[in-house]
């Protein structure tokens, strides 16, 4: 999948699946190698922090370029990048969650958010478009994209996750997030990240959402159908 426009450069696709360094002071993996060739972006460039399924956001500038893919990390915990810098590749890395770009044109602001089940409950959305505003983004100039993910059809659950969501949206939005079909409760992973943004004054028709699953389709890697240890890596950056 390719977002690229005249503004933007961003994508997501699946190499080989390697996207992480055991250690420290490994090389870059082969996949990030090769991402760097094909974009022509250098990897001095380009960040990757260290998830952790989480809600937190870091704002970060060229002196965070390397991190995660050349050297170790700062950036540690961390679900969510955002930046005013062009020129610097942000990245994360997905195996069935949510990617979720985010720009504003007029600001000359960029994120780039990983969104797994929690911080679709939680306050990521909430904390990245923050983070832009700190920069100068107006939630109601913001255009928000979701790469491939999931589909609720796929996405099979227990009580428990719609209690948890229950904490944080109202009986007619979970209305909208959970399906019931042959007795199995399923999550929409996109309309949840779509209730959450609309609460920050982002726009419905500034959202579009990628077709492609994760998991039932065939071009991606996906936690839910065994690929362990592989995933897919998602990729935005300012012309």
């Amino acid at each position: 999948m390719q977002l690229t426009d005249d503004f933007v450069l961003a994508g997501f696709t699946a190499g080989s699946g390697i996207w992480t360094r055991n250690e420290p002071d490994d090389p870059p993996s082969r996949d990030y190698v090769q991402l760097s060739r094909t974009l022509g972006v250098p990897l001095t460039m380009t960040v990757r922090p260290y998830q952790a399924n989480a809600s937190r956001v870091a704002i970060v500038g060229a002196e965070h370029g390397g991190m995660g893919v050349l050297r170790d990390n700062v950036l540690t915990k961390t679900d969510g990048l955002v930046t005013a810098e062009r020129g610097l590749m942000l990245s994360i890395i997905a195996a069935d969650c949510v990617p979720i770009y985010l720009a504003d044109r007029e600001a000359g602001v960029i994120g780039l958010l990983h969104c797994g089940r929690q911080a679709a409950a939680g306050e990521l959305i909430h904390n990245g478009i923050a983070c832009m505003a700190e920069l100068g983004a107006v939630p109601a100039r913001l255009s928000l994209a979701l790469g491939p993910h999931i589909c609720p059809d796929c996405y099979e659950v227990g009580a428990e996750v719609r209690e948890e969501f229950a904490q944080s949206f109202d009986a007619q939005e979970l209305e909208r997030i959970f399906r019931v079909r042959n007795g199995g409760l399923y999550l929409d992973m996109a309309a949840a990240i779509r209730v959450k943004a609309e609460r920050e004054g982002i726009a419905p028709e500034n959202m579009r959402s990628a077709a492609e699953c994760t998991c039932h389709g065939s071009g991606y890697y996906s936690y839910r159908r065994g690929d362990r240890g592989l995933q897919n890596l998602a990729y935005m950056m300012m012309h």
